[in-house]
């Protein structure tokens, strides 16, 4: 026994020793590392000179590149909707969590441990967070705290989303995204004004009226705040109005959420309200120019102006959790108000929101009905807002 133990550590060390001397192919190195992966001593290698050995931290800064990444040029070409601020915000998270600790490591050798152990760490371990606030010098000031669980799952899903896209394409052989068990995520709880606190907001005297009417467009139609910025003088119809684009600061206008273009008829009094203000442009009547312009022609007004002018309304009034309410909340209060006249099916139909199949078939077959259904119902409920006007 003793005797074949030496010659079993005699023939390693011969392994060893002419593995270290001896220039083997590539084929034979990919045949020697099969048979220790067959033999279980070791899960996965990574080849010099091949995409896997590209790292971890080149690798998240190319693909979360809007410009550069193939994964967003792969969603274009089918599609698919591509934001360049998604792309923003993840890169600045790959940078900031992923890139430091483990970007050095070569793209084949991250494994899903890796990733169990980073989430780990994010939910248990106080992190370096940026703050608005700046010292004398004029350089950001960060603090440490605890990330809010719905944080550290986008923070996790900007290498998981990479990682799962580099091994269907054959980028790595590990799979680092499946069997994750994430961050239980507690909702907030949504601010949705009463009827009476609306009339109320709406009561008052707002400095800039083309921000109080981009408001009450939004509550009379459950639209986006990004898709009332959008709104072209092409887009208001006689009786109607075509939600065709939505706005965003770093991609301009693009199609609506869910890339579904919708019609909502509105009250006639409103309708008046927003041809007073298609008037008022100083751009011209261009149907291409946005109702609420900016300072250029190119750009609609700013959101964060819409609310601050809110948010000075709010202030002076005595509203429960008032400091919470934004231009968000609108579609809230529509969805909400509507919510107990209209059947869901049709809601969606005036919201964009389209999660479910018989949705899609609804809307091709009853759209016009629906629409005139809607547009009564908001019109009758809406009514003492309207009246305020």
């Amino acid at each position: 026994m003793e005797m074949e133990w030496v010659d079993s550590k005699k023939c390693e060390e011969e392994i060893y020793e002419k593995i270290l001397t001896t220039e083997i192919s590539v084929d034979s190195v990919k045949k020697i590392v099969q048979a220790l992966q067959m033999k279980k001593y070791i899960v996965s290698a990574t080849f010099a000179d091949s995409p896997q050995s590209e790292t971890f931290g080149h690798f998240l800064e190319r693909f979360w590149d809007f410009d550069r990444s193939p994964y967003f040029a792969e969603k274009k070409i089918v599609g698919q909707s591509a934001h360049r601020r998604y792309a923003d915000i993840m890169l600045k998270r790959a940078r900031a969590y992923w890139i430091p600790s483990h970007g050095k490591i070569p793209l084949g050798e991250i494994t899903l441990f890796d990733i169990k152990k980073k989430l780990l760490s994010l939910a248990t371990t106080a992190q370096k967070v940026g703050t608005a606030k700046k010292d004398g010098l004029g350089n950001q000031i960060f603090v440490k705290r605890k990330l809010r669980a719905e944080t550290v799952n986008q923070i996790v899903r900007c290498a998981t989303l990479a990682l799962k896209w580099a091994y269907h394409n054959k980028l790595t052989k590990n799979d680092c995204f499946s069997g994750i068990i994430w961050c239980h995520v507690v909702p907030e709880k949504r601010v949705v004004p009463t009827m009476s606190e609306v009339e109320q907001i709406f009561s008052k005297k707002w400095n800039d009226e083309s921000i109080r009417l981009a408001h009450l467009i939004s509550i009379c139609t459950g639209m986006r705040i990004g898709e009332v910025q959008a709104l072209q003088l092409g887009d208001i119809g006689s009786d109607r109005i075509f939600v065709r684009h939505n706005w965003t600061r770093r991609d301009g206008l693009k199609s609506p959420k869910n890339g579904c273009q919708r019609e909502i008829i509105v009250d006639q009094k409103l309708l008046s309200l927003i041809k007073k203000q298609a008037e008022k442009n100083p751009f011209g009547p261009r149907p291409s120019n946005f109702l609420f312009w900016g300072q250029t022609k190119e750009k609609p007004s700013s959101y964060s102006k819409w609310n601050r002018e809110l948010h000075g309304i709010v202030k002076n009034l005595n509203i429960k959790d008032g400091e919470k309410i934004t231009f968000h909340c609108w579609r809230h209060f529509f969805s909400t108000t509507m919510a107990d006249s209209v059947d869901l099916r049709k809601l969606q139909l005036a919201t964009g929101h389209k999660s479910i199949a018989m949705l899609e078939h609804y809307a091709a077959h009853q759209s016009e009905q629906t629409l005139m259904e809607l547009a009564q119902t908001s019109s009758k409920i809406f009514a003492p807002i309207l009246g305020i006007c």
